[in-house]
């Protein structure tokens, strides 16, 4: 049939009321609120955790950098923790190259700023510094990434291998 619908055909109101009622939103932001208090405090950890090893990675990248530097230019370069040339805060560390001549023992910073960790990490060395010399090989040391979830070590040896472990490296 040709022409308009027909009154039966006629498109009506849904037996529904169309769009929500205040009380309706209200309820579910409540449920929201709910779910939303019960899962934060799950994440929470998980999330220390990401922070504390993404840290340790960090610094295994930026102590195999420095290597890879000292190899390339064929100049001393060192990771540090204390007794930097630059001021470092706690949870921080710096890179930084030994000025020419080599032996000179004179230090400036890779990027003139330390290189900050997440707030709830804190870093720690057993040694002053590690440094990688023009061969690649390295001043052996141990720095230890920690916050309230885990620990995670990140050990450089003698011959510059850096390895990175969760809790502490076997010898």
């Amino acid at each position: 049939m040709i022409g308009p619908p027909s009154p039966s055909r006629s498109t009506h109101c849904a037996p529904w009321p169309r769009g929500v009622t205040f009380i309706e939103l209200i309820t579910l932001t409540i449920v929201i609120l709910i779910l939303a208090a019960i899962g934060v405090p799950r994440v929470s950890p998980i999330v220390q955790q990401f922070r504390v090893k993404g840290a340790a990675w960090q610094l295994a990248g930026d102590l195999r950098l420095a290597r890879q530097r000292a190899v390339t230019t064929q100049q001393r370069f060192r990771v540090c923790v204390t007794s930097c040339k630059i001021t470092v805060p706690g949870g921080a560390y710096s890179v930084e190259v030994e000025q020419l001549p080599v032996g000179s023992l004179k230090w400036t910073s890779e990027t003139g700023a330390a290189t900050r960790l997440p707030p709830d990490v804190t870093i720690s060395a057993t040694d002053t510094d590690s440094t990688f010399k023009a061969n690649g090989m390295a001043s052996g040391n141990t720095f230890t990434l920690s916050n309230a979830i885990g620990t995670y070590e990140v050990r450089v040896a003698s011959t510059g291998r850096v390895k990175v472990c969760q809790g502490t490296c076997p010898p």
